[in-house]
């Protein structure tokens, strides 16, 4: 057993503390003076994704892309899909399953109802993709006035305010126009069930 616990930026993905540092005009993340250093290989590794994801370029500069992604508090991957929802036409999909991932499992399985609570998850289930089963039962439950059997309505409640905090970072990020009315026109439905 060790003497004293690892520190967590030794432990933790710095993918997003590199971006964030980048952000605040640090070149060169390897001299940074941290508390507790992580390795320079996790460092370099980090640096590599992020320009994987085009959060940096060639010589280690953020990026229009990394700007803009350092603006959530998500992991860089994340925040380069909601980025790209809009691209692709997908974006009220691409929030949902985001602010889903962004929860612990909506699925209640009670011990004297295993069965029922299978049965009633397999009713979600999208063959294709586990994703699209999250956006299932999102869907399914907002269509069902917030109610549903089997499932953590807390947590679908936090994801459903995690989906709107992501909304409303990109509005600030001024995405385009028409994308932004039409999910704010079925959010405002949404809140008219409610």
């Amino acid at each position: 057993m060790l003497q004293s616990t690892v520190p967590e930026i030794q432990q933790t993905n710095l993918e997003y503390v590199i971006l964030f540092l980048k952000c605040l005009g640090i070149q060169n993340v390897l001299d940074f003076e941290f508390m507790d250093p992580p390795s320079q290989d996790n460092i370099v590794n980090s640096m590599y994704q992020l320009w994987v994801l085009g959060a940096l370029n060639n010589v280690g500069d953020l990026t229009e892309l990394g700007w803009k992604m350092v603006e959530f508090p998500l992991d860089p991957p994340l925040a380069k899909l909601l980025l790209m929802g809009e691209q692709f036409e997908c974006l009220n999909e691409v929030l949902t399953i985001v602010s889903m991932l962004s929860v612990p499992s909506v699925f209640f399985r009670p011990k004297d109802r295993e069965e029922e609570s299978d049965a009633a998850r397999e009713m979600f289930v999208v063959p294709e993709s586990d994703h699209l089963t999250l956006v299932n039962v999102y869907e399914q439950w907002k269509v069902n006035e917030y109610m549903g059997d089997f499932l953590q309505v807390k947590g679908l409640r936090r994801a459903r305010d995690i989906r709107s905090q992501l909304l409303d970072i990109l509005k600030k990020l001024e995405f385009h126009y028409l994308t932004i009315y039409a999910i704010n026109f079925f959010s405002w439905l949404e809140s008219m069930v409610v």
